[in-house]
């Protein structure tokens, strides 16, 4: 198999340089024709290079006729580079777990491209649903992307974020994160969410719902970042699930923007003066006390990249992002989906 990235040449490309460089071709042409780099070139000439002997017959040397003259000239032979290849190939170790197995290739790189799955989420469907007889580990995995096994898949590096440490300047709207029970902040129970704003360069944005325990993902556009839009789409949750709008959404964890800032609104039932949920906020410039939804809300960013005017986006085109991140494979969950086990708790709690 020819690795990507790799300047290991085939034994065909070696007889095509043999055959420019004998005939007296230059090195650039060659790397030209070739298709490989100049520096690949110098390095296989040297790899195949051989010292050859012609007897030189009538030579004249000093003027005297002499016909047990040899001449010596350095050359190229395909085959010697070829063997000094394949000897130096025997110290690789171990071959390859996935072999010739093309077809495993061809999967993940079609769910990374296509479905816009990570190389690590089309592994873990492929172990959660055996669709092949064998698997390889996550380490592998990368490994093999690093040294190019994989055409179409590369590993993008990201940067470390850095969090400023801060002091509120004023008290909470409603109740703080620091009175969230225990329960809630160790994820054992289901309907607890995470809410967000997702902007873009005009008044529309997204509210970005997330459950803590399924990491289950609802997401609305809305016209503007006004408290009002957020109790209007919480209204119409409610007015949906009815009843079991309260056993659902629990709580609900916020950040201290503007449209947040109505709790009584997002606290208060639709269905006569009570209760419905309860609101927490996190401290300010805490984005990782809303751990899942901003981890949720940079998916959403690859299928709706920053800057995109939301306008542009039908409610359909909404719906198939929030499907989409809904059937991911998620690692964190043991390669089920967040929809899974979504429709597990609702049929529980039903």
């Amino acid at each position: 198999m020819r690795q990507k990235g790799s300047k290991n040449l085939t034994y065909t490309q070696r007889l095509k340089i043999e055959t420019l460089y004998n005939a007296k071709v230059s090195k650039s042409e060659i790397a030209k024709q070739v298709g490989v780099s100049l520096r690949t070139i110098y390095r296989e000439l040297e790899r195949g290079k051989y010292e050859h002997t012609t007897k030189q017959d009538h030579y004249l040397v000093k003027g005297v006729l002499d016909k047990t003259y040899y001449k010596k000239e350095i050359r190229y032979s395909a085959n010697l580079a070829q063997e000094r290849y394949d000897y130096l190939c025997t110290a690789k170790g171990r071959p390859l777990k996935i072999g010739d197995n093309y077809e495993f290739i061809r999967y993940i790189e079609n769910k990374v491209k296509n479905d816009k799955f990570s190389a690590c989420a089309a592994l873990g469907q492929i172990v959660r649903n055996k669709i092949f007889s064998f698997t390889i580990s996550k380490t592998t995995l990368y490994r093999y992307i690093e040294i190019g096994i994989f055409d179409t898949i590369t590993i993008a590096k990201r940067e470390k974020k850095t969090y400023r440490k801060t002091v509120a300047k004023r008290a909470p709207r409603g109740i703080s994160i620091e009175f969230r029970p225990d329960e809630i902040n160790q994820r054992k129970t289901f309907g607890h969410w995470e809410l967000d704003c997702v902007c873009g360069p005009t008044r529309q944005c997204i509210l970005a719902f997330s459950e803590r325990l399924t990491r289950q993902e609802l997401i609305f556009k809305i016209p503007n970042q006004k408290a009002s839009s957020v109790v209007t789409v919480l209204n119409s949750l409610e007015r949906q699930y009815g009843k079991l709008f309260s056993k659902i959404f629990k709580s609900i964890t916020v950040d201290n923007g503007c449209e947040f800032s109505n709790v009584k609104g997002m606290e208060k039932s639709v269905f006569g003066n009570k209760k419905r949920t309860t609101v927490y906020y996190c401290h300010p410039y805490s984005a990782y006390e809303r751990g899942t939804n901003e981890r949720l809300n940079r998916e959403i960013r690859r299928l709706i990249p920053k800057g995109s005017n939301l306008a542009k986006y039908s409610k359909q085109d909404i719906y198939n992002v929030q499907s989409w991140l809904n059937n991911y494979p998620r690692e964190v969950l043991g390669y089920a989906t967040s929809q899974e086990l979504f429709n597990e708790q609702l049929q529980l709690i039903a």
